[in-house]
């Protein structure tokens, strides 16, 4: 896992991106601009450069496929057995979060985590039993209308 093949083909804000070597990276940019790419590589280059072990590194994104490139990109790239990064969506990683310490926070590890459909259906159900206190004060702001401006 040499250096070069991690920074081969990057461009210079991609390869400081990769290199970044003291604190927090906040990266932002738009589609299509090699943000995969980046964190993959930054991935290899932290386990490559031993400033971190693979075990030590979380990766989020979104989507399945998002995270089954990067899994696999990452795959790639790493020599064989440091394949133990973190890789999953924010739904996965928090599902087995909150399935890992089910009991310490009362939950039973049998819970089900609701869809879009079901929420609604749920507090449809039961939003006249929550404890809401009125305040008498309206929440929009004075000089404005109920109406969206579209």
């Amino acid at each position: 896992m040499a250096a070069d093949r991690i920074l081969d083909g990057l461009n210079e804000a991609q390869r400081q991106a990769v290199t970044h070597d003291t604190g927090p990276l906040l990266i932002v940019a738009g589609a299509g601009t090699g943000k995969t790419t980046v964190i993959t590589r930054r991935i290899a280059w932290l386990i490559a450069q031993r400033k971190a072990r693979p075990d030590e590194i979380l990766a989020l994104t979104f989507t399945d496929k998002a995270a089954a490139e990067m899994e696999e990109r990452v795959d790639t790239l790493v020599p064989y057995g440091y394949a133990d990064v973190e890789i999953a969506t924010f739904h996965a990683f928090g599902d087995r979060i909150l399935r890992e310490h089910a009991l310490e926070i009362g939950l039973t590890p049998d819970f089900r985590v609701l869809n879009r459909a079901e929420q609604t259906i749920f507090f449809r159900d039961r939003l006249f039993e929550l404890p809401l206190a009125h305040t008498g004060r309206s929440a929009i702001p004075p000089g404005t209308s109920r109406r969206s401006s579209r």
